[in-house]
């Protein structure tokens, strides 16, 4: 024990408090009474120029296109170009931003009977599996309105809404753009 007694005595609690804390209080003090330059930060609001106010909304761009829905039964990947969306047979699907109706196809593979909107720039969206479709190519159509219900046309193993969104040609994550309510 005697010959780690060099070792020890940094450690004990009265010689390290000594060591160390009347440093760092005194530290401490000496930033407490410095001043700060805060002129620096002064401004005459007189001499302040508005450009514009700066205007905040939660709103989307984009509208959720069901009514209300079960959750998702499957998500965005290489493979499944969009998402799809639970919902009760015969639930509305809504427009997911005003657009022109440019596509509408009734088959019975598939996507079943689907409708296809172009929107403003080159984006564009898809509905599949609908039950009623309530538009026609050509039909304007505004953000939230009425294009058809939840079905289950096509290969289908439940009802539900597959949902895609396309940027030019390219498939893209409808939950980067309606997120989820």
């Amino acid at each position: 024990m005697v010959r780690n007694w060099h070792k020890a005595w940094i450690f004990d609690k009265k010689v390290f408090s000594r060591l160390f804390g009347l440093p760092l209080a005194g530290l401490a003090t000496a930033l407490g009474v410095v001043a700060y330059p805060t002129h620096a930060f002064e401004y005459n609001l007189a001499q302040t120029e508005i450009i514009s106010p700066v205007v905040v909304t939660t709103r989307s761009e984009y509208q959720f296109p069901l009514e209300t829905t079960l959750g998702i039964s499957q998500g965005y990947y290489t493979l499944h170009k969009g998402v799809d969306l639970r919902a009760p047979r015969g639930t509305s699907v809504l427009a997911m931003n005003t657009g022109v109706v440019i596509e509408v196809k009734k088959i019975k593979v598939g996507y079943g009977h689907y409708v296809r909107i172009a929107h403003q720039g080159t984006v564009s969206s898809l509905y599949a599996h609908l039950d009623k479709v309530s538009v026609k190519p050509g039909d304007k159509v505004e953000r939230g309105a009425n294009i058809g219900s939840v079905g289950m046309t096509g290969r289908t193993s439940g009802p539900h809404l597959h949902f895609e969104i396309y940027d030019g040609n390219k498939a893209v994550n409808p939950m980067r753009f309606i997120g989820y309510p």
